[in-house]
């Protein structure tokens, strides 16, 4: 009789250890299948961050500025007081960046050719496009920059890349100026009239 009670102990301790075993093995499935879950929604919250708009976006309010969407659909923020904006699509890897009307010429102004030239000059030594476009309404030629860069969140640093893009606008600004300067320099140059030194004629 004393068999059976030591074997029924025994059956009841074996039984007990296989419940706790079985319990243990349950719980680390449910935490397994809680784990694969949140695995998939922050693969799925990453994919969506990282999606070329929305890189954009979180890449612009990480270097201070405040992006806004307007009714054209194009990220609207300002850099260092300059308005810019971008045209971002989720489907492409490359994005617009425009920095419009920052310069605005009377077509009346006789300095007109020397701005166009100057923007084809500052096209050959800058990353950064520099156009004009004319608004006959109001008689005007307006001067822009536009960008077009690879947006990936495979790029290192990308705040500092985005940065670098931007900076590059103002040296466009700089470089149209300096052009400028120097085209109207050349032209008063030779328009200033011959002198005649008496006895060399």
């Amino acid at each position: 009789m004393e068999g059976w009670i030591v074997l029924g102990l025994i059956l009841i301790v074996i039984a007990y250890l296989f419940g706790r075993i079985g319990f243990a093995v349950e719980e680390d499935k449910e935490r397994s299948e809680y784990a694969k879950t949140n695995e998939t929604i922050d693969k799925a919250i990453n994919a969506e961050d990282n999606k070329t708009r929305n890189l954009v976006i979180n890449t612009l309010k990480e270097i201070g500025c405040q992006p806004e969407v307007d009714d054209k659909d194009r990220i609207c923020f300002k850099y260092q007081g300059e308005e810019f904006f971008i045209d971002a699509d989720n489907d492409y890897l490359f994005v617009t960046l425009w920095d419009t009307w920052w310069l605005c010429v009377d077509l009346d102004n006789a300095n007109v050719e020397h701005l166009k030239e100057a923007i084809n000059l500052n096209n050959i030594r800058n990353i950064v496009s520099t156009v004009y476009s004319i608004d006959e309404d109001n008689k005007q030629m307006g001067v822009h920059c536009k960008a077009v860069i690879l947006f990936v969140p495979s790029i290192i640093n990308i705040g500092d890349y985005l940065k670098i893009v931007l900076d590059d606008c103002f040296k466009a600004h700089d470089l149209l100026k300096e052009q400028f300067i120097r085209l109207n320099f050349k032209q008063e140059k030779h328009e200033s009239p011959r002198v005649v030194v008496k006895g060399f004629n």
